[in-house]
């Protein structure tokens, strides 16, 4: 074959190569043109004030917890008090049995009269022959040991009087009350069962009205709060597994060093908790409202999304296209970022259906799930 021919073969080789390749896959523009729309949810940009939020998972923390003991040994006699009720401060909880301080109080009550008696004798002795030694019938040193009966005597009945003020408060200590008010918790030592002083658990109780939510505060947040706390009360939302809307308390306490370990620092918040919807030990989420931004234009934190440019989210246009547009995000808290530059009040963002898009690609807007349909 001469070269002539070889040329002509090359050229048809090349024309048909072309061919099967543009034939199927088209330009990018023909692609665009002929796409089915995506379907697309939107949200419109607006302006409001925002929230600024410090949200974070607590754990409910009762006021105080007491550990009520046995203040004397002995033996359980009476339970009078519900597991699980609310207790009040002075309440009947338990009773011992009373029977032996009983008698030693009755005994002690016997000594102190006897010594009233001796010392009322005493009193008399020294009067009398004070008068005699007046009289010079008795000596100084005679009437000195009148005086010295009479103020044995004295402390004799001061000393059993004490005995029997300790007999009685022991005998007090037989009626178990309760210290605080609060929620009992359960019996941890039955009718009959024998108690030793001060170190016998009988239930504990758990002040819940008012009640504490611990959470962790992030070290970079740290400065935002205290700046909150400056110009007053902070007010803290908490909300719980099965209770509707949320329960409102403030910032009571903020401890004095970062751990090293988490780079938090703890925080505590203080609810009324007047309807018992907190229980200690449950999980619940806490936000911190550390001020707010007036007149922030706001998307829904869903349209926002990060790039290896940075932020940016789609706009809808009027010909019914997704426009990518760069974004610089503020703010965001409670569901929404505020836009500090590349969106104007009034555009819609598209908030779905993102993940199918790209620049100038046709869209159809549909009702984003979970909204009520027409």
């Amino acid at each position: 074959m001469n070269k002539t021919g070889i040329a002509i073969l090359l050229l048809a080789g090349l024309g048909y190569g072309g061919y099967r390749w543009l034939a199927p896959h088209g330009t990018r523009a023909d692609a665009a043109t002929n796409a089915a729309p995506v379907e697309v949810s939107v949200a419109t940009a607006q302006r409001r004030a925002l929230p600024i939020l410090l949200t974070d998972t607590g754990r409910v923390e009762a006021k105080a917890s007491v550990a009520v003991k046995a203040r004397q040994d002995g033996q359980v006699a009476e339970i009078d008090f519900a597991e699980g009720r609310p207790v009040h401060k002075g309440q009947l909880l338990l009773r011992f049995d009373p029977a032996q301080l009983e008698a030693q109080v009755r005994q002690g009550e016997g000594v102190v009269a006897k010594d009233e008696a001796q010392l009322t004798r005493a009193q008399a002795d020294y009067t009398r022959n004070q008068a005699l030694a007046e009289q010079g019938f008795i000596s100084k040193s005679g009437l000195n040991q009148y005086e010295a009966d009479l103020h044995s005597a004295q402390a004799t009945l001061k000393a059993d009087r004490a005995s029997l003020d300790n007999l009685r408060l022991q005998l007090g200590y037989t009626r178990v009350e309760a210290p605080i008010d609060g929620v009992a918790g359960a019996v941890l030592l039955p009718v009959g069962g024998a108690a030793k002083a001060n170190d016998t658990p009988l239930l504990v109780i758990n002040q819940i009205k008012p009640i504490y939510v611990t959470f962790a505060v992030p070290e970079a947040q740290l400065a935002a709060l205290k700046a909150a706390m400056a110009h007053g009360e902070v007010p803290v939302a908490a909300t719980v597994a099965g209770h509707a809307g949320t329960l409102d308390g403030k910032l009571a306490f903020i401890d004095n060093a970062v751990d090293a370990t988490s780079g938090a620092i703890l925080a505590k918040a203080l609810f009324p908790n007047t309807g018992s919807e907190l229980t200690p030990g449950q999980y619940t989420q806490v936000a911190v409202h550390l001020g707010q931004v007036d007149d922030a234009l706001v998307v829904p934190d869903r349209a926002v999304e990060n790039g290896a440019d940075g932020p940016y989210l789609f706009v809808l246009k009027p010909d019914a296209t997704a426009e990518i547009r760069k974004v610089k995000v503020g703010v965001a808290s409670g569901g929404y970022s505020a836009i500090v530059s590349g969106l104007a009040v009034g555009e819609q963002v598209i908030v779905a259906g993102q993940a199918r898009l790209r620049n100038k690609a046709k869209v159809v807007v549909v009702p984003a799930p979970g909204d009520a349909h027409s």
